[in-house]
């Protein structure tokens, strides 16, 4: 039973992290129609940049995330103004793809020419001391600092987006785009500011992950693509949906890898993938009007 308990725990800690990912998945389909295979890259220079800070420049590590968060953020507004902004008048869904399939190859590229492909260690947020156990089962500072990351997303999301003029005219915008550009929502900014925050938020879940799993440029990229069964369970107009698909994904890889076999806990999600877009491809949590497209 606490064997059954650990992987629940594990699986929801990381479900929280597949969740985080995908909220900023969908803050750039929502603003600009465009599906991001670079998502795994975002993912591991936030996390590859944390190290550099916290352990090769020897920064505290609140001090190295908080710059980590700034660099990110920074990231995002570059990648879109001097690669993504001129997809956004062709509309060519090929063009997009193979853009964004051209970032992600340059990110880890760039990436393993300065660190290499070895395995690291980062530091955590929460010592260990902190870390609760009861006979066999353990929540670890990582778990912790998951599930803060989950909540504060949530929270960030919601003060933000219904709080913000920037939230409210980009929440505009993806409702309805045509009426957004006739009220004077300013497109571009708002396009520009989802890559932006969909940056900080891969780096948030990529750091996390890091910690998790080890820091590793194939592996750390791996994640960006374990996206889409998300997104595909939760609906792509759900945010709520985003994170519950994030941990019926994280339970499903979990508890296959427990019980199962670890080679099949990196399939299992593909599978989840296939089986959702062949029962209800709006997904879960989604709503039907994404089937007539």
């Amino acid at each position: 039973m606490e064997f059954f308990l650990q992987l629940l725990l594990d699986g929801i800690s990381l479900g929280f992290l597949y969740g985080i990912s995908a909220i900023s998945f969908i803050l750039i389909y929502r603003s600009g129609g465009l599906l991001n295979f670079a998502h795994g890259g975002m993912m591991a220079f936030g996390a590859f940049a944390f190290f550099a800070f916290s352990v090769w420049a020897g920064w505290p590590i609140i001090l190295s995330f908080a710059i980590t968060l700034a660099g990110s953020f920074t990231l995002g507004l570059v990648l879109e103004r001097c690669f993504i902004r001129t997809l956004l008048t062709r509309k060519n869904l090929i063009q997009n793809i193979l853009m964004t399939l051209g970032l992600a190859l340059m990110l880890k590229g760039i990436l393993s020419f300065i660190f290499g492909t070895g395995i690291y260690h980062l530091p955590l947020f929460i010592s260990e001391t902190f870390s609760l156990g009861w006979h066999h089962l353990q929540l670890t500072s990582v778990h912790i600092s998951a599930f803060i990351a989950g909540v504060g997303v949530l929270l960030f999301y919601w003060v933000f987006f219904y709080f913000s003029s920037q939230g409210l005219a980009m929440r505009s915008f993806a409702q309805n785009p045509t009426a957004a550009r006739t009220l004077g929502v300013p497109v571009k900014r708002v396009f520009a500011l989802s890559w932006a925050i969909a940056a900080l938020l891969c780096a948030t879940s990529g750091v996390i992950l890091g910690m998790l799993n080890g820091l590793h440029v194939y592996s750390l990229t791996a994640p960006g693509l374990k996206v889409f069964p998300v997104i595909i369970l939760g609906g792509l107009n759900s945010i709520g949906g985003a994170i519950l698909g994030g941990i019926i994904i994280g339970l499903l890889e979990t508890l296959a890898g427990g019980y199962v076999s670890q080679s099949l806990q990196d399939i299992i999600p593909y599978v989840a993938l296939v089986l959702i877009l062949i029962i209800k491809p709006s997904g879960f949590f989604g709503q039907a009007a994404l089937e007539k497209g």
